[in-house]
């Protein structure tokens, strides 16, 4: 997906500030702002973060925007600029491939936009927007089908601010229909891929009798591997019920494999988790598995499946706090 048009959803400032705007463009520095006005400061500053980011200065934007949001000096800036500068905040993180920080940010900027009543074009804007960068977070994570769904939401919001403001909003809708459009044509790649696999597993399964220890050992791990395979692709397709159903079949036979716990059996667990936790009244299970994987996964010195775990269980509450901020919003 392409990174988000973060100029599109940036609020109408209610201070003219023309003359502090062509100062920073000339100096990339903020101009004195003692005798100026509190609405002059908060909204030259909130410009200042959109220079920074729109001239390739993001890692400069992200300490500003984290003083804007937390030091309480500032704690009377508008709720609606607030809730642009997570938006921004979060755009910052995606680029980094901070995905969890990333929906931490969207979280906050929720939070903010909850209680605002008057939700008119800027509000819809960085509501769509937040939407959209959700989308990119759920895709790269593997879940494109929460994406799609984000995607839609998203797509419809800017199909409505089209109406008003084709030339602010059409970048955006474009964007959000080229991903979508992107996401589907993966889903039938997908489809194709699993049928692949579906192969594999019928033949390694076919070749498990055939007297040969040898060859039913190797036919045995290629079974593993084609049900993992196959539980990937459920996964990211959003079937966790019948992504679990994989998972669990390959630990069974991953059992006659091998008789301890080790790294194979930890992943094809953690994707075991993923799927539960994708299933409404599988959940609890899903997340008593991650906590019984911790200490193996600390055992093997297996530290991306170590950060893994840690994102699943620290982050669950994130998206369901995210999808109940969002229900309320719309």
């Amino acid at each position: 997906m392409k990174p988000l048009l973060i100029e599109a959803s940036f609020p109408k400032l209610k201070s003219d500030i023309t003359l502090h705007m062509e100062h920073i463009k000339a100096t990339g520095t903020l101009p004195q702002l003692h005798d100026q006005s509190r609405e002059v400061v908060l909204d030259v500053r909130l410009w200042h973060v959109l220079h920074l980011i729109m001239s390739g200065h993001s890692d400069d934007a992200a300490p500003i925007i984290d003083t804007l949001v937390f030091d309480e000096s500032y704690g009377d800036m508008p709720a609606l600029h607030v809730s642009w500068l997570w938006l921004a905040r979060m755009s910052i993180f995606i680029a980094n491939e901070d995905y969890m920080l990333a929906l931490g940010a969207a979280e906050n900027a929720l939070v903010k936009m909850v209680d605002i009543t008057s939700k008119k074009d800027d509000f819809l804007a960085i509501l769509a927007s937040l939407l959209y960068n959700l989308a990119a977070v759920h895709n790269s994570l593997g879940d494109n089908a929460r994406a799609k769904k984000e995607l839609t939401k998203s797509q419809k919001l800017f199909e409505r601010l089209v109406k008003k403001n084709e030339r602010r909003f059409s970048p955006m809708l474009l964007y959000a229909v080229e991903a979508s459009t992107s996401i589907i044509t993966s889903k039938a790649q997908l489809m194709e891929v699993l049928k692949h696999y579906d192969d594999e597993v019928k033949l390694y399964t076919g070749m498990l009798n055939n007297g040969d220890s040898k060859k039913t050992r190797e036919a045995l791990v290629n079974l593993v591997n084609s049900l993992k395979k196959e539980g990937d692709i459920l996964l990211e397709m959003g079937n966790g019920r019948n992504a679990a159903k994989y998972y669990t079949k390959a630990l069974r036979y991953q059992k006659k494999v091998s008789t301890h716990m080790g790294h194979k059996e930890l992943v094809l667990s953690i994707g075991l988790a993923k799927a539960l936790n994708k299933v409404a009244n599988r959940r609890e299970s899903a997340d008593q598995l991650l906590q019984s994987l911790q200490p193996l996964a600390k055992r093997l010195n297996a530290t991306n499946e170590q950060i893994e775990i840690e994102n699943l269980l620290n982050n669950k509450s994130k998206n369901t706090n995210i999808m109940t901020l969002l229900k309320s919003i719309f």
